[in-house]
């Protein structure tokens, strides 16, 4: 999702937005990339990923939106802070000690409470209250990606669960501006789930669930087929992910009756994504498992040592 005013000329815009898309994508890929190839988290004993998980997946993210919607303020606010307690704290568990963990945790979310609350009278209020959100949502989605690709799940999972979402963008943003209302809403909230930037009246975001996307896709690619499939990720994640939605409202009128503009990620993202799978997939066979991945030269040794 990315979103911004109407205030500046159309091109500076979708400049504008190029610039925030691109670093929310590549932060979340590259960061996903790294913990995978240097830190074991434990995997869940659920057994074997499959498509249910994919589809039960979905379905919690496609009913998030309208959970937010009916919940009071505080409640929403509680809700944001227990999920990135959640994550930041599974993810990060392997690399601190309990106590800096929690009081690093505490500051990161006690900070972008207080900005949410007090900052946002000015352009630099704001631009600190985004910086802050933005570490926060990137490292949340780094340890959501991992937890799911260690946890088992497969390029072709997270393909599919990215065709998915093309068709849930492109129903609830143009068809049914649920997404609109979304950003209406919540833009400014503490613990707002996006990556973003204010300049002037204008407004950038990456929502979390497109970075998660491009943070699964891209740590799947890597236990997959190793390198050269990162490289077509990398490639997919950019263009597609980033740079063809921000560009596309150059062409398209993604504007909405409040001004502001909406672009549906993942409708361009998604398709791509299952395409580049088929292609690895027919290139280079079967995906490797986990077992297989951590057995192959890929993985950094012994840099965290963590139970497997």
């Amino acid at each position: 999702m990315l979103t911004s005013g109407i205030l500046s000329p159309v091109l500076s815009r979708s400049i504008f937005e190029l610039f925030v898309s691109v670093i929310g994508a590549l932060a979340t890929s590259l960061g996903a990339l790294l913990y995978l190839l240097r830190v074991r988290l434990d995997r869940p004993a659920i057994g074997k990923f499959n498509g249910r998980d994919v589809l039960i997946l979905f379905v919690f993210l496609a009913i998030l939106p309208a959970v937010y919607l009916v919940l009071p303020r505080w409640a929403v606010t509680s809700l944001l802070s227990l999920t990135f307690m959640a994550s930041l704290s599974i993810g990060f568990r392997p690399l601190f000690n309990p106590t800096p963990l929690w009081v690093g945790i505490g500051v990161l979310l006690g900070g972008n409470i207080w900005l949410g609350q007090n900052a946002l009278g000015t352009v630099p209020g704001w631009q600190a209250f985004w910086a802050e959100t933005s570490v926060v949502v990137v490292l949340g989605a780094v340890s959501v990606a991992n937890l799911y690709v260690q946890g088992g799940m497969q390029l072709r999972h997270v393909a599919w669960f990215a065709v998915g979402l093309a068709v849930y963008d492109a129903v609830f943003t143009v068809a049914i501006p649920v997404s609109n209302l979304l950003v209406r809403e919540f833009v400014g909230y503490p613990l707002f789930p996006a990556v973003g930037m204010r300049i002037g009246f204008d407004e950038a975001i990456v929502g979390l669930g497109d970075l998660l996307v491009y943070g699964l896709f891209t740590a799947a690619a890597l236990k997959a087929y190793g390198w050269p499939a990162v490289r077509l990720a990398l490639v997919l994640v950019v263009v597609f992910g980033a740079a063809m939605p921000a560009l596309s409202s150059l062409l398209i009128d993604y504007i909405d009756a409040r001004a502001d503009i909406v672009i549906p990620a993942q409708t361009w993202f998604g398709p791509a994504a299952y395409i580049g799978y088929r292609w690895l997939r027919h290139r280079y066979g079967p995906e490797r498992t986990m077992r297989e991945f951590l057995a192959s030269r890929t993985v950094v040794p012994d840099l965290v040592a963590v139970p497997a």
